[in-house]
């Protein structure tokens, strides 16, 4: 394979794991916005507070804080 075609191959790669991971993100927010009770959320919450999601942000190319914000206020809207 050619330079050229070697670099454009593991772009579309690069390109196909970050909408992997935004598709997952979203996923998660979608479902924690649901109108589950407070208390279902828990488990939910607690996989985007914690590091697992990391990685799934890097490769999205998001900020793991603003992920986490975003989904303590899906939760905090959803509770009033």
């Amino acid at each position: 394979m050619r330079t050229d075609q070697d670099a454009a191959h593991t772009e579309r790669i690069s390109l196909a794991y970050r909408r992997l991971a935004n598709a997952m993100i979203l996923s998660t927010l979608r479902e924690i916005s649901k109108g589950m009770e407070p208390d279902d959320s828990a488990c939910e919450i607690a996989f985007v507070e914690s590091q697992r999601i990391d990685p799934w942000c890097e490769l999205a190319g998001l900020e793991p804080e603003v992920v986490r914000r975003a989904a303590r206020r899906l939760v905090g809207e959803k509770a009033c």
